[in-house]
């Protein structure tokens, strides 16, 4: 029995020597037919084949020319499976790591649409939407000539507004429990800090509704004055306008 054993092994292992012989590696597919296969297996939508592809390049054909491509297109099969925070991996790496790269620019560009995919509603905790505005602003900076790039500022002022809108509504809230000291604070930080957005003049109406209601008459004729002139075309004018008319005579 006991010399049964180590034939056995030496069966298994020759066997296995066998096998590995038995595969040239000239039968292997290069990094350049990987890449084929993998294109193919993406243009018909089968990401998960084609995320294998090109992985086994990353792996093992760090080097090839095709290195650079099946990088960013594991990334965009990732972007395509809504695997977004893997799908930003991907284009990071290109980005830092092959700075002299043909597809630096694009990388970029889906490197912060990753971050927008995740930018949630309004009503939540907008980290992606921060992090897809950083994107967006260094990709903008670093290609103002890319295709993409006008696109990348309506996304841009789209996310911008998202942030203004959580604030104004968070002030808004305040102001519904007559806390109107918090309220006052997030108005402000909208009329200061998103003033190019649809709600800064929202948030300017509300904040001189507070001032009324608090009787800081002095406050009030100058927001009213401010008002007018930054808000033209506000639709709260009229209302803005008719609280210069309630104040009260020095």
């Amino acid at each position: 029995m006991q010399r049964i054993v180590p034939m056995l092994v030496l069966i298994a292992v020759t066997a296995l020597l066998g096998a590995c012989s038995a595969t040239d590696p000239q039968d292997l597919p290069t990094a350049e037919e990987r890449f084929r296969l993998g294109m193919t297996e993406y243009a018909d939508g089968d990401y998960v084949d084609a995320i294998q592809h090109f992985e086994v390049i990353r792996l093992q054909f760090p080097g090839s020319p095709v290195a650079d491509s099946a990088r960013y297109f594991l990334g965009m099969s990732r972007y395509n499976r809504e695997e977004y925070l893997l799908g930003s991996y991907e284009f990071n790496q290109l980005i830092q790591y092959n700075p002299n790269s043909t597809l630096q620019a694009d990388a970029q560009y889906m490197h912060a649409m990753c971050y927008v995919a995740m930018s949630p509603k309004s009503p939540l905790d907008q980290n992606y939407t921060v992090r897809a505005i950083d994107a967006l602003q260094s990709f903008i900076e670093t290609h103002p000539r890319h295709a993409k790039a006008q696109d990348a500022e309506r996304t841009l002022l789209e996310l911008v507004a998202k942030l203004a809108q959580k604030e104004y509504n968070t002030g808004v809230l305040y102001m519904k429990l007559e806390n109107y000291k918090s309220a006052e604070l997030y108005f402000d930080t909208v009329i200061d800090k998103y003033y190019s957005t649809e709600f800064a003049d929202d948030a300017a109406a509300m904040k001189i509704r507070i001032l009324m209601r608090r009787k800081q008459y002095a406050q009030v004729a100058g927001a009213v004055a401010g008002f007018v002139k930054k808000y033209p075309a506000s639709s709260y004018f009229d209302e803005v306008q008719g609280y210069a008319k309630q104040l009260p005579t020095p």
